[in-house]
C-alpha cells in the first residue's frame, strides 16, 4: 500500500509539472495546434504502480502527417508470486524509450507507427533467480497508435506495442460517444503479456476532456491475471500541446 501511495504522489507531482509548464503557453497558442505534445500519467492495480511520462514532436504539426518522435519514460514497482522462492517478491522498473516514427492521416483516421530503442532496470527484492528478468537491459521497441473518427460524436482507438526485452507486448482497444460535448465515454479493453506473466483488463473510459490548455483521459474497470489475481485498475493521463 505504501508503495501505490508513493506512486501516486509522484504522478500528481508529474501533473503539476505538465500544469504549470501549460499555463504560459496557452495564452498565446490553441490549445490543438503546434508541433509539441507533453505528456504523464499513472496505472495502478492491486499488485502495481507505475507513473510515466513523455513527449511527442512532430515538425510539421500535431495534426498533420510527417514525421514524428516519441519520447517515453516510466517506472513503478509491482509484486509476484515467485516459484522458485515459494514467496512474494518485490520488484521495481524503470524504463526508457526513444522512437522516431511517422503519422498517416486521411478520412477522419491518424495512424502513426513508431519504431526506436528502449533501455530498462528491473531490481528484485528479495533476489529471485528463478525469474526472467532482473538487471539492466537495451533492446528495440515498436509501437503504434490508431485513432479513427467516423463522425463527431463516435471514436474508435488502438494502441499496441512491442519490445524484445522479455518479449513484452500490449494492446489496447477503445470505443466511445460524445455523450457530453466536452468528451468522449465507452468501454476499453487491454492485454498484456511479458515473458511468461499475462494480464487483462475490461472497463470504461474518459478521452478527451479539455481543461483550458490540457487534455485529460482516465480509465478504470477490472483486471485479472495468470497468477490468478485480479481487481479494480485505475488509469488517469494529462497532456498538454504546444
Amino acid at each position: 500500500m505504501s508503495r501505490l501511495w508513493g506512486v501516486i504522489a509522484a504522478a500528481a507531482a508529474g501533473a503539476s509539472v505538465v500544469f504549470c509548464a501549460a499555463i504560459g503557453p496557452a495564452q498565446a497558442a490553441e490549445p490543438a495546434s503546434g508541433s509539441l505534445l507533453l505528456f504523464g500519467g499513472t496505472d495502478l492495480w492491486r499488485d502495481s504502480g507505475f507513473i510515466y511520462g513523455g513527449l511527442l514532436w512532430s515538425p510539421a504539426g500535431l495534426n498533420a502527417e510527417g514525421f514524428t518522435l516519441k519520447v517515453l519514460l516510466d517506472g513503478g514497482g509491482y509484486d509476484y508470486a515467485s516459484g522458485t522462492l515459494h514467496a512474494e517478491v518485490g520488484g521495481t522498473l524503470l524504463s526508457a524509450a526513444a522512437m522516431p516514427g511517422w503519422r498517416f492521416t486521411g478520412d477522419g483516421m491518424i495512424v502513426t507507427l513508431f519504431a526506436g530503442a528502449a533501455a530498462q532496470d528491473y531490481r528484485l527484492t528479495p533476489y529471485d533467480p528463478g525469474s526472467r528478468l532482473h538487471g539492466f537491459y537495451l533492446g528495440a521497441q515498436f509501437a503504434a497508435d490508431v485513432w479513427y473518427q467516423p463522425s463527431a460524436a463516435t471514436m474508435v482507438a488502438f494502441n499496441g506495442a512491442g519490445l524484445s526485452i522479455g518479449p513484452t507486448e500490449w494492446m489496447r482497444a477503445a470505443f466511445g460517444f460524445r455523450l457530453l460535448e466536452p468528451f468522449f465515454v465507452g468501454p476499453e479493453a487491454l492485454a498484456i503479456w511479458c515473458a511468461d506473466y499475462e494480464e487483462f483488463r475490461l472497463g470504461a473510459h474518459v478521452t478527451g476532456w479539455r481543461f483550458g490548455a490540457l487534455e485529460w483521459g482516465a480509465g478504470a474497470g477490472w483486471a485479472a491475471d495468470s497468477d490468478r489475481r485480479a481487481g479494480p485498475y485505475l488509469r488517469l493521463g494529462i497532456n498538454a500541446k504546444y
